[in-house]
């Protein structure tokens, strides 16, 4: 059964104008959280109901797109996609999240896989995904994804006092909320870098192995925020991801690894161009992170070069993190990083929450060119 949309898990994103104050207390910033949790967690499920996941590809919601495999995993991925109505979308919008115009339906890819709980090649562990994803989210993208050039934490609340939440039988808690700014290579150049600004909110259950992390796009941020470094650098390209990843132990002790994103790179890129590449790639992060885990652990596999320390499982980097005084939010220094050339393949693709698009392939492919202002 399709879960109902919600206003915040949207493509459209959040304003800068309605993210929590940056003095917020705990019990300002509980309603916020658990609005977010309650949209994104029944979301991500439907992909992948704990009580069956094989309902998942029997459901005329989420559509199943084939199954991929790398020789850095030995999980397959499973590849899925969704549909929101654009009168799904109309029900729960705003005059500021509408804008002008009659709305379109977000199109989203979603991909599964399953993994041995070890520190092997092929797979990874509890802690390698908990350290990875769940403390070291933009780190730990900076340092497996080829493309990305530039990452900025720009704002952090203190969440440490904002109670558990029970959401469909799990009680919810340990809360974080950022602003994250990142920058990706697109397809040089042709295509200009595009820089994602997001609020990312990551929660975890209580008594269980399981955690979900939810980007949102907040895409006046550049404009509207004093703490943005990256989206508001002069001719910066902000692009929109929305994204819900859920990592959780299952029941026969292996790791199930889920993510949904529905992404706009803007510019004059057609989105059926985007929507048609999004399938196809997003399941790619998954041999991309394990290969880079792996490189880590000292047991094969290549590694992005970065400005990042080589020697931890996740690169330490000094983001010279300063605390506004008067506030309780942190800016933090962008941290800038080449990906290496000669990978194996042109880096014509862009980040969609944890995915690549390929974007500079697809354009190629339907005979679209662009300028370089794009």
């Amino acid at each position: 059964m399709a879960t109902p949309a919600g206003p915040l898990v949207r493509l459209w994103g959040i304003p800068t104008s309605q993210l929590p104050s940056s003095t917020a207390t705990a019990d300002e910033l509980a309603p916020f959280l658990t609005a977010i949790l309650q949209e994104a967690v029944p979301f991500i499920d439907s992909a992948a109901p704990k009580s069956s996941p094989a309902e998942a590809q029997r459901s005329k919601v989420w559509k199943p797109k084939g199954v991929k495999s790398s020789s850095d995993s030995t999980a397959k991925v499973e590849v899925s996609e969704r549909t929101v109505p654009a009168a799904e979308l109309e029900a729960v919008a705003t005059p500021t999240t509408k804008g002008k115009g009659k709305l379109a339906p977000e199109m989203w890819a979603c991909r599964r896989s399953v993994h041995q709980d070890a520190a092997e090649r092929g797979t990874a562990s509890w802690a390698e995904f908990e350290h990875s994803f769940r403390f070291e989210h933009a780190k730990s993208e900076d340092a497996f994804t080829p493309n990305v050039l530039a990452t900025h934490e720009a704002l952090v609340w203190d969440c440490g006092g904002v109670s558990p939440f029970d959401l469909g039988g799990e009680t919810w808690g340990e809360f974080s909320l950022k602003v994250e700014e990142m920058r990706h290579k697109v397809g040089r150049p042709v295509l200009k870098d595009r820089t994602f600004p997001v609020l990312q909110m990551v929660a975890t259950t209580q008594g269980k192995q399981e955690f979900v992390v939810v980007s949102i796009p907040v895409p006046d941020f550049g404009t509207e925020s004093e703490a943005s470094r990256l989206a508001r650098e002069k001719g910066a390209q902000v692009a929109r991801y929305v994204s819900v990843e859920l990592i959780r132990k299952m029941a026969d002790g292996k790791i199930e690894w889920l993510m949904a994103t529905a992404s706009d790179a803007g510019g004059v890129l057609p989105m059926w161009v985007q929507n048609k590449a999004m399938p196809g790639v997003v399941w790619k992060d998954v041999p991309l992170f394990l290969r880079w885990i792996a490189k880590e652990r000292g047991d094969g596999g290549t590694r992005k070069e970065s400005g990042a320390s080589k020697g931890s499982i996740v690169p330490e980097v000094s983001t010279g993190t300063a605390r506004d005084a008067g506030n309780g939010a942190t800016a933090g220094a962008s941290q800038t990083a080449t990906a290496p050339e000669g990978s194996g393949r042109d880096v014509d693709y862009w980040h969609g929450g944890h995915a690549e698009a390929v974007l500079g392939d697809g354009a190629k492919q339907n005979g679209a060119t662009t300028t370089a202002d794009q």
